[in-house]
């Protein structure tokens, strides 16, 4: 911890003139300042006083010394402001890591209140893929990662939010597609049909493509893709024109479908369903400020369903 008692020393000295005057005005004993100057002249192997001035000068050193020595304590004030502020939520940085599809869906349902309260912490948001994520939380680049099951990363600490249905676009170019159908309606027929179809899927680097390779596993489905997409926004753009199937959360969908030449069915969340999940490293000391942010994005969410 930085100590400002050599400032107070060196600036009675030069206000006095006199180790007897200065330490007579600092209230202490007369050796105890001789000792502590010359202590600190040791360490530095430097002198800071001219003793054969009267009254009693700096040398250049000394005068250097203090120089430093104050925009030091000017500096550690700062700190101390700033570390105040940290401690009283009023200022820090949350670095998040996400998924495009979360970052269109999640984060405008929890950052604008949370800022709208704490005004002053600064968010950076890098959206990558979740193995990007993972790294990048385990060399703490990151101080979260919002994402959705099925995880792979065992090291990491995760809060399940909320959970979301999982959907099915179907094109006109599907034997499945229904006519006429304008609303989202659970999925009709049997799943082991899915089998038989054609697929617009994101890489394997996303976290909705290991949900469908988790949903494909659980119905033993060897899917015939015809395209991947880095995107999710991209592949069901390309399902709706008639590509293929593909499969996304209910969240990812447009506020407004107009279903003209597909439909949008829901699978049955028994069978499966999308969690997302805000996730950090294990065993990781948690800030006040995590642990506010992690609250507040619980809160937000208890209700979406």
């Amino acid at each position: 911890m930085y100590n400002n008692m050599i400032v107070r020393y060196l600036e009675a000295l030069i206000a006095d003139g006199t180790f007897t005057q200065a330490a007579k005005s600092l209230y202490i004993s007369q050796p105890y300042l001789s000792k502590y100057i010359t202590k600190i002249e040791e360490e530095l192997k430097t002198s800071l006083v001219d003793r054969t001035h009267n009254p009693i000068e700096l040398t250049y050193s000394g005068e250097r010394y203090l120089s430093h020595m104050k925009s030091i304590q000017v500096q550690y004030d700062d700190m101390l402001d700033e570390l105040s502020l940290i401690t009283n939520l009023r200022k820090g940085r949350i670095r998040i890591g996400v998924q495009s599809l979360m970052g269109t869906f999640l984060l405008p349902m929890i950052l604008p209140s949370f800022q709208k309260d704490y005004s002053e912490i600064e968010f950076k948001i890098l959206e990558q893929s979740p193995k990007l994520t993972e790294q990048d939380i385990q060399e703490n680049k990151i101080d979260f990662y919002l994402g959705l099951m099925p995880k792979k990363d065992d090291s990491l600490s995760a809060i399940v939010l909320t959970e979301d249905r999982w959907c099915v676009i179907v094109p006109k170019t599907s034997a499945l597609y229904q006519s006429g159908l304008k609303k989202i309606t659970l999925f009709p027929y049997p799943l082991t049909i899915l089998k038989n179809e054609k697929y617009v899927l994101t890489n394997q680097e996303s976290g909705i493509r290991r949900q469908t390779n988790e949903f494909f596993k659980k119905l033993s489905i060897k899917a015939s893709i015809v395209l991947e997409s880095k995107n999710i926004f991209t592949a069901s753009a390309l399902a709706r024109k008639g590509m293929g199937l593909t499969f996304l959360p209910e969240s990812a969908l447009s506020e407004i479908e107009s279903f003209h030449h597909y439909n949008v069915f829901y699978i049955d969340p028994k069978i499966m369903c999308v969690s997302y999940f805000i996730a950090y490293k294990k065993n990781k000391a948690l800030s006040t400020l995590e642990l506010t942010f992690i609250d507040h994005v619980k809160t937000q969410l208890k209700n979406y369903s």
